[in-house]
């Protein structure tokens, strides 16, 4: 069968696809020479294809070269958001020659515009590489800040809150938020209190509609991260915004990490379950003393808030006395 193959593709004349060699009649292994751009037959050294184009990365190969310098000769990808486009070329330095010390030093001497920019970009990667957030929010936050940047807002302040600040603001427009508390995490020591001001003067210069956190919208990532299976985060949505119509005075994260205990205990999984309160806690980044208190309080309406479709009313004598 697979002869038949080859000798319709030789026929045919397709001698250079797929490593089909015209003179051994077969399909072989084949070598790319870089330097040439040839394709050679490793069994009768045929040139199957000359001038190949090669679309990676040019790289130095210099015998004087220090191994641990990037081989890159390349700068970085073009940025639209810079007004230089970062299209620049790195110049090494092999640190023996008098004329490779002199060009890096009158590279360095030449002005960046976009230098700042470039750094800040970098670190708001960073932050957003550490919290797992998706390309468009890490994209939409740099667009925050190159328009904070226009604006000269940046000058004379905390950098790093500012950016904290664009990311808070970037999770909420792109519909997944995250808290405060997990942003300050990752904003190289800028505090929630700072990075609270910045955010509600962005929104003014920047005039930009963000809405407060809903605790609805944390529910399902919370839920998540502790294996909750669909119909279990339905529940807890559902009972979450129930809540609302009692007269519960905690916080919205106290009552969602209540909630969330409740539903752990009703849920027909055996994973779920087996919860601890505990694990409910960490997952909604609640103490567990505060757990338990908003545990009490919603404990009284539990028969109310829960949906029908859940359970049953009689299953609820399994749930744990506050």
């Amino acid at each position: 069968m697979q002869k038949t193959k080859q000798k319709e593709d030789w026929d045919k004349g397709f001698c250079n696809d797929n490593g089909f060699c015209s003179d051994c009649k077969t399909y072989t292994d084949v070598v790319l020479d870089h330097r040439s751009g040839d394709t050679i037959c490793t069994q009768c050294g045929l040139i199957l294809e000359d001038h190949a184009v090669d679309f990676t990365a040019e790289w130095r190969n210099f015998d004087d070269q220090d191994s641990t310098n990037d081989p890159s000769r390349v700068g970085a990808r073009s940025d639209p958001l810079l007004d230089s486009g970062v299209l620049t070329v790195n110049i090494s330095n092999d640190n023996k020659k008098a004329v490779s010390c002199v060009l890096p030093r009158l590279h360095k001497t030449l002005q960046n515009p976009d230098k700042s920019l470039h750094i800040a970009f970098e670190t708001l990667g960073m932050m957003a590489d550490r919290l797992a957030l998706v390309t468009a929010i890490r994209d939409h936050a740099k667009e925050l800040y190159k328009k904070a940047d226009d604006r000269k807002f940046c000058r004379g302040r905390n950098c790093d809150a500012i950016m904290a600040a664009c990311l808070f603001l970037a999770c909420q427009e792109k519909g997944l938020p995250r808290t405060l508390k997990e942003i300050a995490m990752v904003a190289n020591g800028a505090t929630r209190k700072e990075i609270n001001r910045m955010k509600e003067l962005l929104k003014k210069i920047l005039e930009v509609d963000s809405k407060t956190t809903n605790v609805g919208d944390l529910s399902r990532r919370c839920c998540s991260m502790i294996g909750m299976a669909n119909q279990d985060m339905k529940a807890v949505l559902e009972t979450l915004n129930k809540s609302k119509e009692v007269d519960v005075r905690r916080s919205p994260k106290s009552v969602l990490a209540a909630v969330m205990y409740v539903i752990a205990q009703l849920s027909n999984d055996k994973s779920t379950r087996d919860l601890t309160l505990h694990d409910v806690s960490q997952a909604a980044d609640v103490a567990v003393a505060t757990t338990k208190k908003a545990y009490k309080d919603l404990y009284p309406y539990v028969s109310r808030i829960i949906p029908n479709w859940f359970v049953k009313l009689e299953d609820l004598k399994i749930l744990c006395l506050p």
